[in-house]
């Protein structure tokens, strides 16, 4: 019998586009209700916030992506994803949260070599679902790609 080894993923949109993220990345899931700019930062920090008493970056998926063609919907509270990275916390904003999905690796296959580079570097791999696709984003590599950018 074969061992199936299921990816579970936390799926967001960004400018309509599905995005997974390893649930084992994702620390918790909020609404941002007030957040204070940052003077002069890279276009993807989005500002500051207070998260259960701790001080949290915010950094905007879309812009880290290069996948925001438009500002950050406005009609709305931004939602944020949190993850964890080398000892920090960050929130991931995106336009919308989806559900928790349990893929088998079957559904999934490489990162087509023909996507701009800003995608290529940052994914794992693209899952066929029954509606469309999702391009699974390796967090580790989009982060560090941060932390040496701050550097």
């Amino acid at each position: 019998m074969a061992i199936v080894d299921d990816i579970q993923l936390v799926s967001v949109r960004i400018e309509g586009q599905l995005i997974g993220l390893p649930i084992t990345s994702v620390r918790d899931v909020f609404s941002i209700h007030a957040m204070t700019p940052v003077p002069r930062a890279d276009r993807a920090v989005a500002g500051l916030v207070n998260l259960r008493g701790h001080i949290v970056t915010i950094l905007d998926l879309g812009s880290l992506l290069n996948a925001r063609k438009t500002g950050r919907p406005k009609d709305h509270e931004p939602m944020a994803v949190g993850v964890e990275w080398q000892g920090e916390v960050f929130g991931l904003v995106v336009d919308e949260i989806g559900d928790v999905l349990s893929l088998s690796a079957d559904s999934s296959e490489a990162m087509p070599a023909n996507l701009g580079h800003s995608w290529t570097r940052f994914t794992r791999r693209v899952h066929k679902l029954e509606r469309e696709l999702m391009i699974e984003i390796d967090l580790h590599a989009l982060l560090e790609t941060m932390t040496l950018q701050a550097a």
